[in-house]
């Protein structure tokens, strides 16, 4: 177990967790044992009656850990990961649906500011233009100052947070560079370092932006028939066309997650890789 437990720091996990991990772990180990499964041969059908092994003394909560446990040693030992996703649930929340790019550029294309405050009817389609093309966030957008833009290379750097956010630095589309030009060189206030400014100086004053830009992206929605819930449902497309595009790791650089795990719950299977995986661990095969 040196070499998981050696994995588990690497990927950042702080020491109560790994010592959960390599308990659920040892749990999964010595079943396979007593079943006489190596882990290598176990399949998804072994994985079921894992799982109702565990219903059977353990809760929903302790059930879940120890697949994910399962599922990062399988990771580990670069074997099919039969326990990806695979947890037990109560009622089902729905996912938002995710756009493709060419739904994503109609999105922002066919968006036209309506916010009646100077500073917001400015900056609005900016900020809708880094929700969509670089998946920031409103805290990843207030740290952004002047300098950080680099127009000519095409390219802005996002600062790091304190806890969740890594920095980074992204490419910008060419109409963003336009349109970031035209901005700060006739309605950006000067008053503050920040990049939209005045408003991120201050978070509550963006936020309130974001909130009420949020609002006019869900009736663009219902104006064009896209399922738009909620604003952050175009950053989630991003990041899961770059997934789809770069793999995990780039993408968890492009997002700045410090964590490869928070890259992996946006990742989506297509219906020809389920239809794979089923084929591969269905237990009716």
């Amino acid at each position: 177990m040196n070499d998981f437990t050696t994995y588990l720091i690497k990927n950042r996990f702080v020491e109560k967790t790994r010592q959960r991990m390599l308990y659920c772990t040892n749990h999964y180990l010595q079943w396979l044992a007593e079943k006489n499964i190596t882990i290598q041969e176990a399949a998804y059908k072994d994985l079921l009656n894992y799982i109702g092994h565990l219903q059977e003394s353990k809760s929903k909560q302790v059930t879940n850990e120890h697949l994910r446990a399962v599922s990062h040693y399988n990771r580990f030992m670069q074997i099919p990961d039969i326990a990806y996703q695979v947890r037990v649930r109560g009622i089902e929340k729905q996912q938002n649906v995710m756009f493709s790019e060419e739904e994503l550029s109609r999105i922002y294309d066919s968006y036209e500011p309506k916010a009646k405050k100077g500073f917001w009817r400015y900056s609005d389609k900016i900020l809708l233009g880094f929700t969509i093309y670089q998946a920031l966030d409103e805290r990843d957008i207030e740290r952004i100052e002047l300098e950080h833009l680099q127009l000519e290379k095409g390219e802005i750097y996002i600062p790091s947070g304190q806890r969740r956010k890594q920095s980074r630095t992204l490419k910008l589309e060419a109409h963003q560079i336009l349109q970031l030009h035209h901005y700060i060189e006739n309605h950006r206030d000067k008053t503050t370092e920040k990049l939209i400014s005045p408003q991120a100086a201050k978070f509550d004053n963006l936020h309130d932006q974001i909130t009420n830009l949020n609002r006019q992206i869900r009736q663009l929605g219902t104006e064009t028939g896209y399922n738009i819930v909620k604003l952050n449902q175009l950053r989630q497309s991003r990041i899961t066309l770059w997934i789809k595009q770069y793999g995990l790791r780039k993408t968890q650089y492009l997002a700045g997650f410090k964590r490869v795990e928070n890259v992996e719950r946006y990742r989506q299977q297509d219906s020809e890789d389920l239809k794979q995986y089923v084929l591969q661990f269905h237990p009716l095969q």
